[in-house]
């Protein structure tokens, strides 16, 4: 009966073991992004999907799980061209990263950025509308009612873990 108990116990142990180096490959990846104004102590100061159009500079903000060691590209496109291409090297296991890009006030419409692996493989994307300033009403929100931030420009880190 003694052996029937610690062969369970063995059992379980490398189940439980299994189990976890599955969860956290899952975990694997872009964990969290978003667009913002400013980055402050290595964290977005708001998430955004609709920005004006006088704000100079977007941030795209991106935590990464389990890519130590790895090369993390964030490709921004406006109209179906590429518009700048920033690549990270990941050095940790949990890895905050952001780029930026310097806007144009003529440049509204659409925008999307995409993470991408060492062998260009988009590993997610996500988009965010640059709008007229015009559009926007004195309350920060823009016709359809979203939300602006007004943020401020404070210079970008980039490979912060």
């Amino acid at each position: 009966m003694k052996n029937y108990k610690q062969l369970v116990w063995l059992f379980s142990l490398l189940l439980s073991a299994v189990l976890n180096s599955t969860l956290a490959y899952a975990e694997t990846g872009v964990y969290r992004s978003a667009f913002t104004t400013a980055i402050e102590n290595k964290e977005p100061v708001s998430e955004l999907d609709v920005i004006s159009s006088d704000t100079p500079k977007v941030y795209f903000f991106t935590e990464l799980r389990g890519l130590n060691g790895h090369t993390v590209t964030h490709r921004w496109e406006y109209s179906g061209e590429t518009m700048a291409e920033v690549s990270f090297e990941v050095g940790g296991d949990r890895w905050r990263t952001w780029s930026s890009k310097n806007m144009l006030p003529a440049w509204s419409g659409v925008w999307e950025v995409s993470v991408l692996d060492e062998g260009g493989n988009i590993m997610m994307q996500k988009s965010f509308e640059f709008v007229e300033a015009d559009s926007m009403n004195e309350s920060g929100a823009s016709d359809d009612g979203t939300m602006m931030d007004e943020g401020t420009d404070d210079g970008a880190a980039t490979n912060i873990d």
